[in-house]
């Protein structure tokens, strides 16, 4: 009886995940405290809606009750007026009513009467609180001012006349406002030219019995009071309120410092964007952005609520009440108490982390050992050897299988080309016999005289030598994403574009074959000090729809290209030697990247196997590397007589050859077309010449 191997010593893996899964599961205080942060929140936030509007609501209620009554009172005048009761032609009267109005109201910095004639009587509020009346007549010739002083006790004190009369109400904007609106008018904010303070104007049109228009009243209402009302309200900790026009410009906020600004020698009211203070400028531009009463922003690291409301329209002007709050002046507190949760919770997830992690460990590490060696083998890595020791049978017998599969698949990848078998498994492609017709760049190579430096090296040595040469080639196609398709003698054949699709093949493609070109100027260097052969590499590119696809029999396949854009590629790295030029590519490469790379044509040519003409280009440099203007210059002028060569020009041709060999004198193909350039001059071509050279052998 044979004994049957024993199985690894340990706990089962679903016992191992089970006791896991159960040690965690039973953390539950953190989506407990996520969620109670959330209700506050909610709760917290829907609070500072109703504050910020029961704000405005107050703010809107203190305005109006403080504004209207003024207003009131340049209505209940011209009502007077009318009733023949105040007029300029009783100075002595009106001047009595506009002195009791300011007693009356001490918000009141000015009251006056202007009329149709340019008279104008008003009583002024001074520094000192007292009262001076100042009477503009235009009845007398010439004008005449008279300015009367009050003391406390509202007795005149002293009287100042003057004829340099310059004031004329009529020119005054609250005077045309009134006038044109036929009833009542809010002027702008302005700056009071007597005291410097913001202010604005109501005024009214004036009737005579008659009920003809002869003047306007006008009532000066400093806007300070509503400054400090703003500056009291209590929104939040840091939160503030203020009043702006449609100009945005400041009516009223809790500094009054910040609402005016002195502009060449000259006071004037702030622009809301003006005040410096970020919140306010971010949240009234969002909110503008938006179109929207209410926004959220954040700026400084910061969250702020704001909310921008209009005066009713029975307020006459266009006034808007902002508020701004910070978001953590409302749910700062249940943040704290977040933290302070969270910290407990961080404890407990620690003390829990530290259990779980003494179980999971013996889980994690294995399997991670064994996930990465599942991608590395995906990706057809078979280089490194990993032991991984586990106490789970689970673990240690897929272990065990994993090795053998690695250790089978690297006798496979000697005879598959690693990459391939990567690109393949990323695409998904099957391994079944057929093709299909694909746009590719096809890339074939060839060392020049390769044959004479094989019969001067030993087998072994040559051996050694050429794989070096293949290892690096290989290593710059494969960085450029192209595909080795096989190795034919010293050739190399390589294709871009399948398995995995590539819009740039053309572009990987010439960057590819002059990076290869690059790398053997160095490694012909290496191989001269160490004294080998330097292998000259010629190579031939061509882009335009290919077979590709799996060829073979039922036992053996090979995923390669084929067709007619496969045998020009490999053609036109023959026809490198008749130009002496190292990287040939077709017309429909060129195409494709002349914007990218320099080029010049080289022939039109039909190679053998094809019957019509292709012209061909030199890839010589990508644009934008190396001496450019050198190359520039060839690349040019080389087709300017390419194109004189073709339209049978022969002198023109010799011209521009001969300057281009003296600039460039071992340019070979420059000098084949000198040379064909004044055979031709000399021995006219036939009627029917079009240039087309035929290449009988590859």
């Amino acid at each position: 009886m044979i004994d049957k191997p024993a199985l690894p010593k340990g706990h089962s893996l679903y016992v191992r995940i089970l006791t896991a899964f159960i040690a965690l599961i039973s953390i539950t205080v953190l989506p407990i405290i996520v969620y109670g942060y959330y209700v506050d929140s909610i709760i917290m936030l829907s609070m500072a809606d109703n504050l910020i509007i029961q704000v405005t609501k107050t703010a809107i209620e203190k305005t109006t009750d403080y504004l209207m009554p003024l207003s009131r009172i340049v209505d209940l005048s011209s009502k007077i007026a009318k009733a023949g009761a105040l007029s300029l032609n009783n100075d002595k009267k009106l001047e009595g009513y506009t002195v009791e109005v300011l007693k009356s109201y001490p918000q009141t910095s000015m009251f006056y009467l202007g009329d149709e004639h340019g008279n104008f009587m008003m009583a002024r509020r001074q520094a000192d609180g007292n009262i001076a009346t100042n009477v503009v007549s235009r009845k007398t010739s010439p004008p005449a001012e008279i300015w009367k002083y009050r003391n406390a006790s509202f007795s005149i004190v002293n009287t100042v006349k003057s004829t340099a009369v310059k004031y004329d109400p009529r020119l005054r904007p609250w005077y045309e406002g009134a006038k044109k609106s036929k009833s009542l008018y809010w002027t702008d904010v302005y700056i009071f030219f007597h005291d410097g303070k913001a202010g604005i104007t109501a005024a009214y049109p004036a009737v005579a019995p008659n009920g003809k228009f002869f003047g306007v009243f006008g009532l000066d209402i400093h806007l300070d009071e509503i400054s400090h009302f703003l500056k009291n309200l209590k929104i939040g900790k840091n939160g503030v309120a203020f009043i702006f026009n449609e100009k945005n410009e400041l009516v009223a906020y809790p500094d009054v410092s910040l609402t005016i600004k002195e502009e060449h020698g000259r006071l004037r009211p702030v622009n809301i964007e003006e005040m410096g203070i970020a919140s306010i400028t971010a949240s009234f531009r969002e909110c503008q952005q938006q179109g929207k009463n209410k926004c959220v922003v954040e700026t400084g690291g910061k969250r702020y609520i704001a909310s921008y409301q209009d005066f009713p329209e029975s307020f006459r002007a266009r006034w808007k009440v902002g508020v701004v709050v910070p978001e953590d002046d409302f749910i700062g507190a249940a943040k704290d108490e977040m933290r302070v949760s969270l910290i407990i919770c961080v404890i407990i997830l620690i003390i829990s982390i530290s259990l779980a992690m003494l179980i999971s460990r013996g889980i994690s590490k294995p399997i991670k050992l064994l996930t990465r060696e599942a991608n590395r083998i995906k990706n057809f890595h078979l280089d490194d050897k990993i032991t991984i020791k586990s106490y789970i049978r689970e673990i240690q017998v897929m272990s065990n299988a994993i090795a053998a599969m690695k250790s089978g698949l690297q006798a496979f990848r000697r005879y598959v080309p690693a990459e391939l078998v990567r690109q393949l498994i990323s695409t998904g492609e099957e391994a079944h016999l057929g093709g299909h017709k694909r746009e590719l760049t096809v890339f074939f190579s060839d060392i020049a005289g390769f044959t004479t430096i094989a019969e001067g090296m030993a087998p072994e040595e040559l051996m050694l030598h050429l794989s070096e040469y293949f290892d690096e080639l290989t290593q710059i196609l494969s960085e450029h994403k192209g595909t080795v398709d096989k190795y034919i003698g010293d050739g190399i054949l390589a294709f871009w574009g399948a398995p995995v699709p590539d819009d740039n093949h053309a572009l990987h493609a010439c960057d590819a074959a002059l990076f290869c070109q690059a790398k053997l100027k160095e490694l012909n260097r290496k191989w001269a000090s160490a004294g080998k052969s330097p292998l000259a590499t010629r190579i031939g590119i061509s882009s335009g729809e290919t077979v590709v696809g799996n060829v073979g029999s039922s036992e053996r396949i090979n995923y390669t290209v084929m067709g007619d854009n496969v045998n020009l590629a490999s053609r036109l790295e023959g026809v490198n030697k008749l130009y002496g030029t190292k990287i040939i590519v077709s017309r429909a490469t060129y195409e494709a990247m002349a914007g990218e790379f320099w080029f010049r044509p080289l022939d039109i040519v039909a190679v053998k196997g094809r019957s019509g003409g292709t012209t061909i280009y030199e890839l010589i440099m990508k644009k934008g590397e190396g001496d450019t203007d050198q190359v520039a210059e060839l690349c040019v002028e080389f087709a300017k007589g390419f194109e004189t060569y073709l339209a049978r020009d022969w002198e023109a041709g010799i011209k521009i050859f001969q300057n281009l060999t003296s600039k460039f004198p071992n340019d070979i193909p420059a000098d084949l077309y000198l040379t064909r350039c004044r055979h031709y001059l000399l021995n006219p071509p036939e009627a029917d010449w079009q240039g087309i050279a035929y290449l009988e052998s590859k």
